[in-house]
C-alpha cells in the first residue's frame, strides 16, 4: 500500500486509523500539532486534489529551513506522476488526523481545491522547525522563515491570540527556547526511533568507511530518523512497494508499521542524531562527493562517511539530509540541558556565564546573550594576513583540526573544546584540556556561510602583525550558531571601542537580518559590571570597593567608596583609575554622575615611606578620554568634585572634539569646581558652541570663575551660526563673585533663549552697567521660565523696575519661583513687588524675599502693612533669615491676620536684632493670626537654625502660640524644628492636637522634648488619655497622618538616660564595697542607699522602653489616622460618583420626555 493509498484509506473510516493512532503514539518525539487544532479537517463534500512530487519535494529555490510542502491545485498542475487522493463526504466524522512533523495544508482556489476546513494537514509549520532549538522562538523574530522563502500559493497563515500579546518596549526578546532535556544516547541497533516517512531515495556509488561493497553501487534511503542501505532499488521495492514513491523523482511517503518491520539492523547505516555535519569534497575530474560527519559513541572520535551520489542528485541529497537533520534529529549537533558534558563545560567555563544562572527564567530578555552550546566539525584553519615570507604559517596545523568540538558561546568568549572532555572518560582528559581554544566575542571579524551545505567560517582579528584567524566548520546548527553569536555581538556592540562595526557578514539575506536585541532597560548586566571586574583584577583591587557605584539602565551613579551604603570613604588613587577605565569606551551609559565624589586628594603627588613620589592621577587626560571614548554620553553630572582649572578644560576639550564623533551632550553640572584660568574657560566655551543647539541643562555654579569667564560662556550659545536659538533649559552661573558679568551679553544671550525654564543669577555682585535685566528681554522667553533666582544681586532702582514692569507683562504668567533674597530691598521695595506679584494674573508662584531689611527702624514701612493685610499678596512667601525689631514681627503677625489669600509662609530662623527670642506676647499675635476668622494659611515653616555665631529662632516662648494653632480650621503642615521649648512645650503642644481637626502633617524634632512629653503628644490620639497621661476629655486627634520621627530628640533623652545609668552603675559598686566592709547600723545604712541607687538605675532603664513605645505609638497612631482618611476619600469618591450617576439619569430622562412633548 503506498503512502497515497494509506492515506485515502485512513480517511475511508477502516480499522486502519486505530493502527496509525498506535504508530504515532510510538513516535521517538512527537510534536504536538496545534495548527492542526486550529485548523481541523472536516470534509463536507466529496472532493479530490492532486499531489504531485514536488507537493512533496521542495523545489531548488525553497530555503532549506523553511520546512514546507508545497501545494498546487489540480487545474493547475500538468505534471504526469500525480497522486490522486479521495477525500468522501462524512459529515458525522470529525477527522483528527495528526501527521507527525506535519502542519495544516493550504486553500487552493477552485472547485478542485479544499476549503479551508476541509483541507488536511499537509505542510511542514515554521513553529516545528524552530521548537527543535536553543533559539526556538527567536527564528521567527529574525525571519528565517519568511513568506517570500516559501513558494506557496494561497497558503493559511497561522492565527495568532492578538489579544494576549501585551506591549513590549522595542527589541524586547519574547521568545520560549525549547531544549530537549534528555541525555544523548547513541541508539544501538535494536533502538533505532520508528521510521515513518522516506525523505529520499537514490543510487550511490562506494566510498570510504567500509560502509558499501567495494565492487558494485548501494541503494540509498532516507528516512526521518535514519539512513538505510540496499543492495538496488529492487531489494528496496520489495520492502517499501512501488518504487516510484522513493526514486530521485519521487517526494515523502509515509510508511506503515508493516513497512517499518520490515526494516532489518543490517539496512541501517547511521541515525540522524548522531550527524555532526554535511559537507561536500570535489576530487579533480571526479564528481561530488557527500561527506556525513557522525558520532559511534558519545566519548570516541568522529566517523566519516563519504558517498557520491549521482551529479544530477547531489543538491537534492544535500538539501534531504539536512533537512533531516533540522526538522527530524532534535538532538544533532546539540548538546542538550541537563547532560553530563554541558554541566561540565559550564563549571569549565563558569566565570564567562554561557548559560543563565538559575534565577533567571529562559524568558527573560537576556536569555538571548546567554549563549549556547553545540557540536560541530573542526575542518580547518589558517592565518590571513600572513606576509610572503612567511607563508608557511598559512595554514596552521591545530590539535583539533578534522576532529569534532564543543563550541561554547559566552558572554564574552567563544570556546572550543574537544568533545569527549566531561563525558566520564579520564584518558588524555589533562592532554585535550590544553587543547581548548577561546576566542573574544569582540574579536569576531567576519562570518561566511554559503548554505549549500554545513561549512561555515568565522574570522577572529588578531594584534599580531594585522593577522586574522580563519577557522572553518561543519555542524548541522550551523544556523543556530551564527545567530548566537551575531546576537552575542550585537549584545556587546556598546562596548567597542570608537569606530567598531560589527561582523562582516556574508550570509543569505534571511539569515543576514539584523538580530532584535533586548533594550539595554532590560538587561541585568551592561557590560560595565566585566569590565569592572576585569580592571580590579588587574591592579589587584576588591570589587566590593565599588559597592555604593549603581546601574540605572543607561545611567550608572558613581557613590563613595565602600563595601555597604553605610561604610562610605574617598576613592584612592588606583580605585578611581580603575572605575575610570572601566567606564572608558563604554557606549552602554548616557548618563555618568559623579555628584559629590572628591577628586581633591587624587591630583596631589604623596611621598612614599621610602622617600619616592607617585604622582596622582592625570584627571585631565582621564576625563578627555572618558568623554572620547563614548560618544553616547548625554549627561555628564561632575558636581562638587573639587576638580582643578586644568582639568575642566580637558573636559572642554573634549567635547569639543567629540562633536565630530557624534558626541551630542544634553546637560553639563561642573558647578563646585574650580575655573579660575580664563584659557581653560575659553576651551570649555568653544566646547559649547559645538553643542549650542543640543545642551539643554548648564551648571557652573560656584566654579570661581573670574574676568569675562561668565560672558565668554554666554557667549557660545550665540557664537554657532547654525543654531538660531539655543535649546537651554537650565542655566546656572551663581556664586562666581569675582567673575564681571556684562548685561548687554545677558540680553543677547537671553534674547535667544526660547526654552530657558530656570535661570540661576544669584551671588553676583559685579556688573557692567545697570539695568542688568530688561523686561523685554525676559518676557522674549516665550512665557518658559518658570525659576528666576536674582538672591545676593544689589539690585539698582533701574533694574528694580524693569523687574516690575516684566511682572505686570504677560510672560510672567509661567514663573513659578522668584528669588531676591538677600538683594538690600526695603519695606517699600518689597511691597511694590508683592501689589506687582497680586496685581498681575499669577498669584500661585513663590516669593523668596529673606535676609532683606524690611523694617523701618523699629516698624514696617505703612505700604507693607497695607499690602500684606490686603489679601492681594501670592499664594507662597519665604521671609526665611529675615532680622526683625519686636514691634515689627508683631506688625507682620497682626496684617497677616486679615489676609486670606497666603496660604503658606516660611518663617524659619527667625532673629531680632537685639540678639534675643521673641517674647510672650509675640509669640501669642502668631497663634491669634492662625486661628484669626481671615486666616487661609495651610503652611507654617518656623524652625530655628543654631549655628556657631549665631541662634535664630522664635524659641521657647514658641509654645504660647500652640493654643491658636488648635483652633486653626486650615492649617495642615507645621514645623516647629530647633525651638528648644522642652516637655512644657509638647504638652501645650499634645492640648493643641487634641482639638484640632486639620492638621496632617508634623515635625517637632530638636526640641529637648524627653518622654513625659512624648507621652503627652501620644495621649492626644486616644480617648481620655493613656496610661501615663490620663485626661478628662473625650476628645482625640483623627487627622494627623504624617510624623516626622524625632530622631535627635530621641538619641539625646537616650544618650542622656544611658549616662545616668552609668552614674548610678558607680556608685552601686562604692556601696557594694562600703556595705561589705560596714557593720551594724552602718551596714543597714549601706543596704537602704544600694536599694536606691538600683531602683534609679531600672526606672532610667524603664524610661528608654518607654520613650521608645511612646514614639512608636506615635507612629502607630497617626498610620490609623491615615487608613482612616484614605477610607474617608474613597467614599466620597464613591458618593461623587453616584451622584454624578443620578444626575445623568435624571438628564436622560428630561431629554426622554422632552422628546416625547415634542
Amino acid at each position: 500500500m503506498s503512502g497515497a493509498q494509506y492515506y485515502q484509506h485512513y480517511h475511508s473510516g477502516q480499522p486502519q486509523p486505530q493502527q496509525y493512532d498506535q504508530y504515532v503514539a510510538l513516535s521517538p518525539r512527537p510534536t504536538p500539532n496545534t495548527y492542526s487544532q486550529a485548523y481541523s479537517s472536516q470534509p463536507t463534500s466529496p472532493s479530490s486534489f492532486i499531489l504531485p512530487p514536488s507537493a512533496f519535494t521542495p523545489t531548488r529555490e525553497e530555503h532549506i529551513r523553511t520546512g514546507s510542502i508545497s501545494y498546487h491545485p489540480a487545474n493547475g498542475y500538468t505534471g504526469t506522476n500525480s497522486h490522486p487522493i479521495q477525500i468522501p463526504m462524512s459529515s458525522q466524522h470529525q477527522s483528527s488526523y495528526t501527521t507527525p512533523r506535519m502542519s495544516p495544508g493550504m486553500n487552493g482556489g477552485g472547485s478542485a481545491g479544499l476549503t479551508m476546513a476541509s483541507m488536511p494537514p499537509l505542510s511542514l509549520p515554521e513553529s516545528f522547525l524552530e521548537e527543535q532549538s536553543d533559539y526556538a522562538e527567536y527564528y521567527s523574530d529574525v525571519g528565517f522563515a519568511s513568506e517570500d522563502s516559501v513558494p506557496i500559493r494561497n497558503s493559511i497563515a497561522p492565527r495568532f491570540n492578538t489579544e494576549a500579546i501585551i506591549a513590549r518596549p522595542e527589541g524586547y526578546y519574547q521568545g520560549q527556547p525549547h531544549v530537549p532535556v534528555e541525555s544523548f544516547l547513541m541508539p544501538t541497533q535494536d533502538q533505532y526511533p520508528a521510521d515513518s516517512l522516506i525523505l529520499f531515495g537514490g543510487t550511490a556509488s562506494h566510498s570510504e568507511g567500509s560502509m558499501f561493497r567495494k565492487d558494485a553501487k548501494e541503494y540509498l534511503m532516507l528516512t526521518n530518523s535514519s539512513l538505510l542501505k540496499y543492495k538496488s532499488m529492487e531489494k528496496a521495492a520489495k520492502v517499501f512497494g512501488n518504487q516510484s514513491v522513493w526514486s530521485s523523482s519521487s517526494g515523502h511517503q509515509l510508511l506503515t508499521p508493516q513497512q517499518t518491520a520490515l526494516i532489518s539492523k543490517e539496512n541501517r547505516i547511521l541515525s540522524l542524531n548522531s550527524i555532526v555535519g554535511i559537507h561536500t569534497f570535489q576530487p579533480a575530474g571526479s564528481d561530488v562527493q557527500i561527506q556525513i560527519e557522525y558520532l559511534v559513541s558519545i566519548s570516541s572520535q568522529p566517523a566519516s562517511m563519504h558517498f557520491t551520489p549521482a551529479p544530477d542528485q547531489a543538491e537534492l541529497w544535500l538539501k534531504e539530509l539536512r533537512q533531516g537533520c533540522n526538522y527530524h534529529a532534535a538532538q544533532a549537533g546539540i548538546i542538550a540541558k541537563g547532560t553530563r558534558q554541558r554541566q561540565w563545560v559550564l563549571d569549565k567555563m563558569r566565570d564567562d556565564h554561557i548559560s543563565l544562572p538559575q534565577s533567571v527564567p529562559e524568558t527573560d530578555p537576556t536569555a538571548l546573550t546567554a549563549g549556547g552550546m553545540w557540536r560541530a566539525y573542526f575542518k580547518s584553519q589558517r592565518l590571513v594576513g600572513v606576509p610572503t615570507n612567511d607563508t608557511s604559517l598559512g595554514e596552521s596545523k591545530v590539535p583539533l583540526e578534522g576532529k569534532v568540538v564543543v563550541i561554547a558561546i559566552g558572554k564574552s568568549y567563544i570556546h572550543l573544546v574537544p568533545h569527549n572532555l566531561g563525558n566520564g572518560s579520564n584518558k588524555d582528559d589533562l592532554k585535550d584540556e590544553r587543547n581548548i581554544l577561546q576566542y573574544p566575542i569582540l574579536t569576531t571579524k567576519a562570518i561566511q556561510y554559503r548554505e549549500r551545505d554545513d561549512t561555515f567560517s568565522i574570522s577572529f582579528g588578531t594584534t599580531l602583525r594585522q593577522r586574522k584567524v580563519v577557522i572553518t566548520f561543519a555542524s548541522a546548527r550551523a544556523r543556530e550558531i551564527i545567530i548566537a553569536i551575531r546576537a552575542r555581538v550585537e549584545s556587546l556592540r556598546w562596548l567597542y571601542p570608537l569606530g567598531r562595526k560589527g561582523i562582516e557578514l556574508t550570509l543569505s539575506e534571511t539569515l543576514s537580518r539584523p538580530i532584535p536585541v533586548p533594550s539595554k532597560e532590560y538587561m541585568s548586566d551592561l557590560g560595565f559590571e566585566d569590565l569592572l571586574r576585569a580592571e580590579c583584577n588587574a591592579m589587584n583591587l576588591d570589587r566590593g570597593v565599588f559597592h555604593n557605584v549603581r546601574v540605572e539602565g543607561f545611567k550608572v551613579v558613581v557613590g563613595k567608596a565602600g563595601d555597604s551604603p553605610d561604610n562610605r570613604s574617598d576613592y584612592t588613587v588606583d580605585e578611581m583609575k580603575c572605575l575610570l577605565r572601566a567606564l572608558r569606551f563604554n557606549t552602554t551609559f548616557k548618563e555618568i554622575s559623579f555628584h559629590n565624589i572628591s577628586f581633591a586628594d587624587l591630583q596631589k603627588p604623596k611621598t612614599m615611606k621610602d622617600g619616592t613620589i607617585r604622582y596622582g592621577l592625570r584627571l585631565d587626560k582621564e576625563f578627555y578620554e572618558l568623554v572620547m571614548g563614548n560618544p553616547q554620553i548625554r549627561s555628564l553630572d561632575l558636581h562638587n568634585c573639587n576638580l582643578d582649572t586644568g582639568t575642566i578644560g580637558s573636559i572642554g576639550r573634549a567635547i569639543r572634539d567629540g562633536f565630530t564623533a557624534g558626541l551630542r551632550l544634553e546637560y553639563l553640572d561642573i558647578s563646585g569646581n574650580n575655573a579660575s584660568d580664563g584659557a581653560d574657560v575659553m576651551t570649555l566655551a568653544k566646547g559649547i558652541v559645538k553643542h549650542a543647539g543640543t545642551l539643554h541643562g548648564l551648571e557652573l555654579g560656584n566654579c570661581q570663575i573670574t574676568g569675562d569667564g561668565i560672558n565668554q560662556i554666554m557667549h557660545a550659545f550665540v557664537a554657532n551660526p547654525d543654531v538660531a536659538t539655543h535649546t537651554l533649559e537650565t542655566f546656572g552661573i551663581q556664586g562666581n563673585a569675582e567673575s564681571k558679568v556684562n548685561s548687554y551679553i545677558l540680553d543677547m544671550f537671553l534674547k535667544h533663549s526660547m526654552q530657558l525654564q530656570r535661570l540661576d543669577l544669584s551671588g553676583l555682585p559685579s556688573w557692567s552697567k545697570s539695568p542688568i535685566l530688561m523686561a523685554e528681554t525676559l518676557s522674549n522667553c516665550s512665557g518658559s521660565l518658570t525659576h528666576l533666582d536674582l538672591s545676593g544681586m544689589a539690585l539698582h532702582p533701574t533694574t528694580l523696575d524693569q523687574i516690575l514692569a516684566w511682572i505686570s507683562n504677560p510672560g510672567f504668567q509661567s514663573m513659578e519661583v522668584f528669588k531676591v533674597e538677600g538683594c538690600g530691598l526695603d519695606g517699600a521695595q518689597f511691597a511694590s513687588i508683592l501689589d506687582a506679584v497680586g496685581q498681575s494674573r499669577n498669584p500661585k508662584v513663590e516669593i523668596h524675599a529673606g535676609r532683606n531689611l524690611l523694617s523701618d527702624g523699629n516698624d514696617l514701612p505703612e505700604v507693607l502693612v497695607n499690602i500684606l493685610a490686603s489679601s492681594e499678596t501670592p499664594t507662597s512667601i519665604n521671609l526665611r533669615q529675615t532680622c526683625w525689631s519686636e514691634p515689627s514681627l508683631r506688625q507682620l503677625f497682626v496684617s497677616l491676620s486679615q489676609n486670606w489669600s497666603l496660604r503658606r509662609l516660611d518663617l524659619s530662623s527667625v532673629s531680632l536684632a537685639s540678639n534675643r527670642d521673641p517674647d510672650v506676647e509675640t509669640c501669642k499675635l502668631l497663634g491669634q493670626m492662625l486661628c484669626a476668622h481671615s486666616s487661609r494659611l495651610e503652611e507654617l515653616y518656623i524652625q530655628g537654625e543654631e549655628t556657631a555665631e549665631l541662634t535664630s529662632r522664635m524659641g521657647k516662648n514658641l509654645w504660647r502660640s500652640f493654643q491658636g494653632m488648635g483652633m486653626s480650621r486650615y492649617l495642615t503642615k507645621l514645623d516647629v524644628r530647633r525651638n528648644r521649648f522642652r516637655d512644657e512645650g509638647a504638652l501645650a503642644l499634645a492640648e493643641a492636637l487634641r482639638g484640632n481637626q486639620s492638621l496632617i502633617w508634623l515635625d517637632m524634632d530638636e526640641n529637648d522634648v524627653s518622654v513625659e512629653g512624648f507621652n503627652a503628644i501620644l495621649a492626644a490620639f486616644h480617648q481620655g488619655g493613656t496610661e501615663h497621661v490620663p485626661t478628662g476629655t473625650m476628645t482625640y486627634n483623627s487627622t494627623l497622618c504624617y510624623f516626622e520621627t524625632p530622631i535627635k530628640d530621641v538619641e539625646t533623652q537616650t544618650l542622656i538616660l544611658r549616662e545616668s545609668m552609668l552614674e548610678t552603675y558607680k556608685k552601686e559598686q562604692e556601696t557594694r564595697f562600703l556595705l561589705s566592709n560596714s557593720t551594724g547600723k552602718d551596714s543597714r545604712e549601706w543596704k537602704e542607699r544600694l536599694a536606691q541607687i538600683i531602683r534609679t538605675r531600672n526606672m532610667s532603664a524603664e524610661a528608654i522602653g518607654r520613650l521608645d513605645r511612646a514614639v512608636k505609638g506615635i507612629a502607630s497612631a497617626t498610620e490609623r489616622n491615615k487608613a482612616a482618611m484614605e477610607a474617608v476619600y474613597r467614599d466620597r469618591e464613591r458618593r461623587r460618583d453616584r451622584e454624578m450617576d443620578r444626575e445623568r439619569e435624571r438628564e436622560r430622562d428630561r431629554n426622554h420626555n422632552s422628546q416625547l412633548g415634542l
